[in-house]
């Protein structure tokens, strides 16, 4: 399991060099603006890691989880002081954001996830509301 700060971020293409041979799951974005697991495109020559192209941008692949089927972005520890979105009843779109203080302050918060951007946690949602029944227009 991936547990790397730069999940999901743009890194170098050194660091995707280095991840690959860790046995990361690497990703680039090609000139069509699409993400795509360089094992898939082994035609890529050591050079274009070391120089990268304007168009080329690596990250590591971000973690997902399956809900009934449906692969959706895996949720996080959010670290003091950081963003992260979660479930929320009170809300008719079924999520909120907040800052993270402290384990105290946000579990009851973060109890069933946390997720990094708004939307990771709509995909989230939305992948419940297939599974549980309930409006698919949020």
């Amino acid at each position: 399991m991936n547990t790397k700060v730069n999940e999901g971020k743009l890194i170098s293409g050194k660091e995707a060099l280095i991840a690959l041979a860790s046995g990361e799951e690497v990703e680039f974005k090609d000139s069509v603006d699409k993400w795509e697991n360089i094992k898939h495109h082994m035609n890529l020559d050591l050079s274009m890691f070391l120089n990268t192209p304007d168009w080329m941008k690596f990250r590591l692949k971000p973690r997902t989880i399956t809900i009934n089927g449906i692969e959706v972005p895996a949720p996080f520890e959010p670290k003091e002081g950081e963003t992260y979105w979660c479930f929320s009843t009170q809300t008719v779109i079924g999520y909120v954001h907040n800052v993270y203080e402290s384990e105290r302050a946000d579990r009851r918060f973060i109890n069933m996830g946390a997720w990094r951007t708004e939307e990771e946690i709509k995909q989230v949602v939305a992948a419940l509301r297939q599974v549980f029944g309930g409006s698919h227009d949020n």
